[in-house]
């Protein structure tokens, strides 16, 4: 019972461990979230066409007409800043007289009555993004659906007046996909709560808008009681449940999850059963072999039974020291060779996982190059210069998309379509800025799309063809990356037909080391190794080229669905 006992209360800190990680991590997912809406609307707060309508709107009066080309400008400005997020279900503007444009599908009536003059001054006196609390917006096709707004004070760039608000709307179910993703157990549930412990989001909607029942969910404790990731263990309908507390600061949010403690202890269970029966048996065997074995046999057992014992506590070092040349010689011998054996083996796992775990580091520092998200923006500003709105836009579309794919919710492991989208959009970023340089092509057949690929992998292989074969090449050159199945493995080439390499210059790249992490060929190197301690030294990178002709490099996975 206390082997059990204990058993149980290191699961009980492990699970309230696991939960607090798992909430901070929906804190951060939900950070980046919030962010990025902020930035959205205070894109949209600045943009020129919608300031000069709506400084047209503040001095005059619009008859009709005027008031359908200012809404028809003003979707145009929206459409283009809005559409390429998804999670935006609706946008709307108001005026300085607190004239709401009717912005695609949004029922007026439901946004006047969150907008009133009371949260108009908010945003006003705020300055910066103001997010309201849950609420129903209703469209005028006549269905409903529980929002969050976000609304920024629009200021004239060059007169300085209040022209007006934006308003953008985020799906409480899009809030509520953080938490989804992450639910292991049917009876799981999470709660988001707003300042007044009222319920803004959980799995049963019918609970939103309603108080946080503490007596139900937490029994003789209160919110107030729990620190920031905290937790505890509280009675609920005789039912003992893991009730673990996040503050998300940003928004003064909570982020609660239940979990019941039966479902975290019934695998234990079934191994404590085992366990019983395997001490029960071992129990009976050791009395039958201590009643027909000698005390000359059972005294080196027991010196054995020991020793084991000291190296089951940690001390591995230890080893039998038997003189005897008969069975029980052999048996320590053969047991000295076998803690030989997993020591070595020890030391062999410590060092793979220290090298995989060095591996992913370094991929995870060179997932978000800064040079290339800066000499991307500089590419917008000078398009936007230039009066090349079409191509800032596209630049911009594209780099969202490139980052969207790359961050991928933390997962390093991805289907071979989004690694193909994530490079699409960089080579589409590269051609607009050295368009001189280069053209691209990807061929990849449909079959191996839903393959699993780890998470920029291309990418180094892609840059590297770039910056080191078609830039230094004389004339335009092409970049083909094309995917394709083999046998039982998955084949992808990246070809160029820049300057090419020399044999020598190719196996200094396979070699790599970490000493020579500053080298332009390092990401080549990190790539391979990366892939040969995931599946194996059969798969990796091969190299072909030949100087002043072309660099072909070949990507070899096995063909494993995501």
């Amino acid at each position: 019972m206390l082997t059990i006992s204990i058993s149980n209360k290191a699961i009980t800190e492990k699970a309230k461990k696991n939960a607090e990680r798992e909430l901070t991590l929906i804190d951060k997912n939900l950070m980046n979230l919030t962010r990025n809406f902020e930035d959205y609307v205070r894109i949209l707060s600045t943009e020129n066409r919608l300031q000069n309508q709506l400084e047209f709107v503040r001095s005059n009066s619009l008859n009709s007409i005027e008031n359908i080309d200012v809404e028809k400008t003003l979707k145009e400005v929206i459409s283009n800043i809005v559409e390429p997020n998804t999670k935006m279900v609706a946008a709307s503007i108001m005026s300085s007289k607190n004239i709401l444009f009717d912005i695609g599908y949004a029922d007026k009536s439901s946004v006047y009555s969150q907008f009133n003059n009371p949260m108009i001054n908010k945003v006003i006196e705020t300055k910066r993004p103001v997010w309201t609390n849950l609420f129903k917006l209703k469209y005028r096709y006549g269905s409903d659906e529980n929002v969050f707004a976000i609304a920024k004070s629009i200021i004239g760039r060059n007169t300085g007046s209040r022209l007006g608000i934006a308003i953008l709307y985020i799906k409480e179910t899009d809030i509520a996909s953080i938490y989804l993703d992450n639910i292991l157990n049917e009876s799981d549930k999470f709660f988001i709560l707003d300042s007044k412990n009222n319920i803004i989001s959980t799995q049963d909607k019918c609970d939103l808008y309603q108080k946080f029942d503490e007596n139900k969910y937490l029994g003789r404790y209160k919110l107030n009681k729990l620190s920031n990731n905290g937790s505890l263990v509280s009675n609920i309908d005789g039912r003992q449940v893991l009730v673990t507390l996040h503050k998300f600061d940003k928004l003064d949010w909570k982020i609660i999850s239940t979990t019941p403690m039966d479902e975290i202890t019934s695998e234990n269970k079934g191994i404590t059963r085992l366990i019983i029966i395997i001490g029960v048996a071992c129990l009976v065997f050791a009395f039958v072999a201590s009643y027909l074995l000698s005390y000359t046999i059972s005294k080196p057992i027991l010196k054995l039974v020991k020793i084991m014992k000291e190296i089951k506590q940690g001390n591995l070092g230890l080893r039998a020291d038997f003189n005897a040349n008969d069975e029980i010689g052999m048996l320590g011998d053969g047991f000295n060779s076998l803690m030989d054996r997993i020591n070595k083996l020890l030391e062999q796992i410590y060092t793979e996982q220290r090298l995989k775990r060095e591996s992913e580091f370094r991929l995870l520092q060179s997932q978000i190059k800064p040079h290339f998200l800066y000499n991307t923006i500089e590419t917008i500003i000078s398009f936007i210069k230039l009066d090349l709105k079409e191509n800032a836009i596209m630049s911009a579309k594209y780099l969202a998309g490139f980052y969207r794919i790359s961050l991928s919710k933390g997962n390093d492991i991805i289907t071979i379509n989004d690694e193909m989208l994530l490079i699409n959009n960089y080579l589409s970023i590269q051609k607009l800025r050295y368009v001189e340089y280069m053209d691209y092509q990807l061929q990849f057949d449909e079959e191996i799309l839903r393959y699993q690929i780890p998470k920029l992998t291309l990418q180094p292989l892609v840059e590297n063809s770039i910056y080191h074969g078609l830039k230094q090449k004389e004339d335009k050159g092409t970049l083909v990356i094309k995917g394709y199945k083999y046998k039982d493995c998955i084949n992808i080439d990246v070809y160029d037909d820049g300057i090419g390499m020399t044999q020598d210059k190719i196996e200094s790249i396979l070699r790599g080391s970490s000493e020579n992490n500053k080298s332009p060929d390092f990401g080549v190197s990190s790539v391979d190794s990366r892939l040969k301690l995931l599946y194996g030294k059969e798969y990796g990178l091969k190299i072909e080229s030949l100087v002043g002709q072309y660099t072909k490099v070949t990507v070899r996975l096995p063909a494993t669905e995501l």
